[in-house]
């Protein structure tokens, strides 16, 4: 039986960013190398000591691990995939592996920009993706198989988080020609993440984000291009949704650390304000602008019932300028516990104009009531949007008639 991991190096790109250790009582420490603190940059601001000493995580909620390396690993849909294949390969039980065990499990192809060593598996993977054949892969693993996972689906769809069937790949300009992108990828490829339909989903799942999306854009969000993707499985045609990474940019990793890591905030459970991310977008941004468009997010959650705006539902990006609010994802109507939001906005969790304006004022986000209007114009725009995405007239009614209730409010 292969041994669990004791030791791993992170690395960023070649540079050998600092050691994770698990010491002989079972606690995880992380210790920065000198040349890192020399030449590189903080991993995570105000919640991993940039120095170099020995250090703990600040809190026990990721099984000891330090939140910006928990990003790292998937939750939902990618655990999912792991714990069936330590469990066929090793025979280990969820509860038997540990935090660097799947670290390890995810080497090089974590989302974000760190990657670990050594690697679990170097395993070879066919560069060539059918993403018919793995939207198939999804059916079989959703319907309770108990068969081997297939191992491209696995691989592809092991590393990006949530609840939802998804998978990473590299797609060609017309979306014609598709790859693992885990190789450096040719001129005129672009990295993509392609959503499947949990049981759960509604068979218009695809093409209500996709909806969203516009309404996003249109409403001045920071957003990634998405794209609605036609395949065939099992004789019936369904459109699936796929959004482009905005951790990839050709062959550069960007670094991403979400709300969630920086805050050890529990994503399953009611634990933030929008205040703290509006906070936090000030600290690491120092760009009002950037505040302001955090500002747009929360009126856009609030107006399109999108309640599970949970803490790994924000995150912020580094660049050659600094730490930048990651444009928005994961938008979509959604029921969140209890009726309310997940994250509350100045305590409440079904606000009104005037808790949004409180926060306005709070962050001296002047355009605030501006904003408000402009939001309100995009979703208005739902009912011709989702008709021309293809939503059922069902699922266009049923939302069409929650958003009118919210915007009674405003």
């Amino acid at each position: 039986m292969k041994k669990h991991v004791g030791r791993l190096k992170v690395m960023f790109g070649a540079s050998d960013v600092g050691t994770l250790a698990l010491s002989d009582k079972g606690q995880l420490f992380f210790q920065y190398t000198p040349q890192w603190l020399a030449e590189g940059f903080d991993l995570a601001p105000r919640s991993l000591a940039f120095n170099a000493l020995l250090q703990k995580a600040k809190d026990p909620l990721f099984d000891g691990l330090h939140g910006v390396f928990n990003d790292s690993l998937p939750d939902g849909w990618g655990l999912l995939l792991m714990d069936r294949a330590f469990n066929k390969r090793l025979g280990w039980s969820r509860h038997q592996i540990t935090p660097l065990d799947r670290l390890a499990y995810m080497g090089s192809r974590a989302m974000g920009a760190l990657r670990y060593e050594p690697e679990y598996e170097k395993e070879a993977v066919e560069d060539r993706v059918n993403l018919s054949s793995l939207a198939a892969s999804v059916e079989t693993v959703l319907s309770g198989s108990t068969e081997d996972v297939f191992n491209q689906l696995r691989i592809q769809g092991g590393s990006p988080g949530g609840a939802r069937p998804k998978v990473t790949v590299a797609l060609s300009e017309d979306a014609s020609d598709c790859l693992s992108g885990f190789h450096d990828i040719p001129e005129g490829y672009h990295h993509w993440m392609v959503k499947f339909r949990s049981k759960e989903d509604p068979q218009d799942m695809g093409p209500a984000e996709k909806t969203y999306a516009d309404m996003a854009k249109i409403a001045g969000l920071d957003m990634p291009q998405t794209a609605l993707l036609q395949l065939k499985v099992d004789s019936t045609e369904e459109q699936h949704f796929a959004v482009r990474r905005f951790d990839r940019h050709a062959n550069e990793r960007r670094h991403v650390v979400t709300m969630a890591g920086l805050y050890y905030a529990d994503f399953k459970t009611p634990c933030l304000d929008y205040k703290d991310i509006l906070g936090a977008t000030s600290i690491l941004t120092k760009d009002a602008r950037q505040v302001e468009q955090a500002f747009r997010r929360m009126a856009f959650n609030v107006l399109t019932h999108n309640q599970d705006d949970h803490a790994k539902n924000f995150a912020f990006v580094y660049g050659a300028n600094g730490w930048a609010l990651s444009p928005a994802y994961d938008l979509t109507f959604s029921q969140g516990m209890g009726g309310e939001h997940t994250t509350a906005i100045a305590g409440s969790g079904n606000p009104g104009r005037d808790k949004l304006m409180e926060i306005a004022s709070a962050f001296r986000v002047e355009a605030g009531a501006k904003i408000i209007e402009e939001v309100r114009h995009a979703v208005s725009l739902w009912p011709t949007l989702a008709q021309g995405n293809d939503v059922s007239k069902k699922t266009r009614q049923a939302v069409g008639d929650a958003l009118q209730k919210i915007d009674r409010r405003f």
